[in-house]
């Protein structure tokens, strides 16, 4: 067999295998006797006619046609095997560019990964934003602790204010219909809170217990019920009664007993865990932040044209990642769709941008670290698997079965190029 590989543009590639000599003298008697077992010729039982008088009945033609399919995995796997550089993304389409007795030049049409135009990637920035924590940040923060240990007490007297609990009764009408989903019953109502459809909880602030009032407002143009999006309706309320938040004290005794970490227990650990828990995540939000930006910029430097059949595939992968988050929220899609305004096809198609960024960045990752010589040693891909068993509590044998080290070492080394790239 003689194999030739050619790149056409635009990631479509083509590899021809000549098949001839004994091979392919073996793939045309084995299709021979294939055709010859399904012949049934008038006296003879179906298969067992004499040879002779099979070939008389038997098109040429039609045992060459069935030699191709006798042979084609075994040319195909040939092709691979004398050009290694060869990386598909989608199954082969089989051609026939010539075919008789003596040889058949099979053409093997391929979609493979696409070459990316590095350009001066090496002059792109990575550059973190500095990150303070001030006093007033962590006593914002230790406010909304004591606030959520707040005691709720029920006002003797007086109106209802911004940050108080309003015990309400409510019904919603439209049109002087009540409609479905706008009843509530002694609900807890906190002002200030924003849970409410916009303008109504504005509108309770000032009324006493036992006092009612009727409430208009209009609904959102983007709310999940559509004959109620952007539509004005009004509120009958009622005031059951008037709660206000008392916070607790701080002291070491208030701080001992929230229980925040283990190793705080006075006002002064609680002031530093916070200060250091809050400085960790706004370091962690400007390296998230940076990364991205440097991503970006990679984008703009280097460029790729990407198959349609990789956007695709990883536009279904990112909607499955949703649909698995999205489920274990609760809801079920058919319900999240009805709430978005939209469906399975709509919903993908919001999705394949990002799907679509994805694929760009694992091209070019992997492009540069293939010029900057990036290598993932065997050890590490045992580390990472010991990692990952630890993470998951599962043995490391049963997450090499799940997760295949051909993946996990790409992925190690996607993330070695990108450190490289930031220091």
């Amino acid at each position: 067999m003689k194999a030739l590989y050619e790149t056409k543009g635009n990631s479509q590639a083509e590899l021809k295998v000549t098949v001839d000599g004994e091979t392919w003298k073996k793939a045309q008697e084995k299709a021979f006797k294939k055709i010859a077992r399904n012949l049934q010729l008038k006296g003879f039982r179906k298969g067992h006619a004499p040879a002779e008088m099979v070939r008389k009945r038997v098109n040429p033609r039609e045992v060459l046609v069935e030699a191709v399919d006798a042979v084609a995995q075994e040319a195909f796997n040939f092709g691979l095997e004398e050009f290694k550089e060869i990386r598909m993304i989608d199954r082969p389409m089989l051609d026939v560019e010539a075919i008789d007795e003596n040889e058949a030049t099979l053409v093997f049409k391929l979609t493979v990964y696409p070459d990316v135009e590095l350009g001066d990637y090496k002059a792109v920035e990575y550059k973190e934003e500095k990150v303070s924590v001030l006093k007033k940040d962590v006593d914002r923060e230790i406010e909304n602790i004591r606030t959520q240990h707040a005691e709720e007490v029920l006002k003797e007297e007086g109106k209802v204010e911004n940050g108080n609990i309003a015990v309400i009764d409510f019904e919603g009408f439209k049109d002087g219909v009540a409609f479905e989903g706008g009843k509530g019953v002694e609900y807890p109502l906190e002002i200030g809170s924003g849970s409410f459809i916009p303008g109504f909880e504005e509108q309770i602030v000032g009324m006493e217990t036992e006092e009612e009032k009727d409430i208009n407002v209009t609904f959102p143009e983007n709310y999940g019920v559509a004959e109620l999006a952007g539509q004005p309706v009004v509120f009958h309320v009622k005031v059951d009664g008037i709660k206000e938040k008392v916070l607790p004290e701080l002291n070491d005794e208030f701080v001992a007993e929230v229980n925040i970490a283990e190793d705080v227990k006075t006002v002064d650990e609680l002031t530093k865990h916070i200060k250091e828990q809050m400085k960790a995540q706004r370091k962690a939000e400007a390296e998230e932040k940076a990364t991205n930006k440097l991503l970006d910029d990679l984008c703009e430097v280097c460029k790729v044209e990407i198959p349609e059949i990789m956007i695709a595939d990883e536009t279904e992968n990112t909607f499955n990642d949703y649909s698995n988050r999205i489920i274990q929220q609760g809801l079920n899609m058919d319900m999240y769709y009805r709430i978005m305004g939209t469906d399975e096809k709509g919903f993908k198609e919001q999705l394949r941008p990002e799907a679509e960024k994805k694929v760009r960045i694992r091209l070019i990752l992997e492009a540069i670290g293939s010029d900057m010589n990036i290598e993932v040693k065997d050890e590490e891909v045992a580390e990472e698997y010991e990692a990952m068993a630890k993470q998951y509590g599962m043995e490391v044998d049963k997450i090499k079965e799940l997760v295949p080290d051909t993946y996990l070492t790409d992925d190690l080394k996607m993330r070695k190029t990108l450190e490289a790239l930031k220091k």
